[in-house]
């Protein structure tokens, strides 16, 4: 039978640093899909979605003297102790008979892929924004 693909706990600090809010919530969905947690997809997809909506209605506020790197690093360490916590550490997914680590390419295309589709939503959303005179 073949193993289950999960992102280790590594691997969700890096997509969500390298791909945005977006490429976050997929990971740590994907990863209770693989783990058969519907309650902690569905949580993930709804605490999700929220903090992205907020992130969009929220940074036009943010100061310019606000460092831009301090937001995704500080949404990428929480994804990374959810999976830490709530999913398998790096040394379970090792160790397991059932599970193993996405691959690296996948982790760069998922990034990718995610990070686009953000730099799409915020530059529609802030768009329409400028076009109503809110910023």
């Amino acid at each position: 039978m073949a193993k289950t693909k999960i992102y280790s706990p590594n691997q969700v600090l890096a997509v969500s640093f390298l791909g945005g809010p977006m490429a976050m919530v997929y990971a740590l969905w994907r990863n209770f899909h693989g783990l058969q947690d519907p309650h902690g997809m569905h949580q993930i997809l709804f605490w999700g979605s929220i903090f992205i909506v907020a992130l969009m209605l929220f940074a036009p506020l943010m100061t310019s003297t606000w460092p831009d790197y301090v937001l995704p690093f500080v949404y990428s360490l929480a994804a990374w102790s959810l999976a830490e916590r709530h999913q398998m550490t790096r040394q379970a997914i090792a160790t397991s008979q059932d599970y193993e680590f996405q691959t690296v390419p996948n982790v760069i295309a998922v990034s990718i892929v995610f990070l686009i589709a953000m730099m799409m939503t915020a530059a529609l959303w802030y768009s329409a924004l400028a076009a109503i005179g809110l910023i």
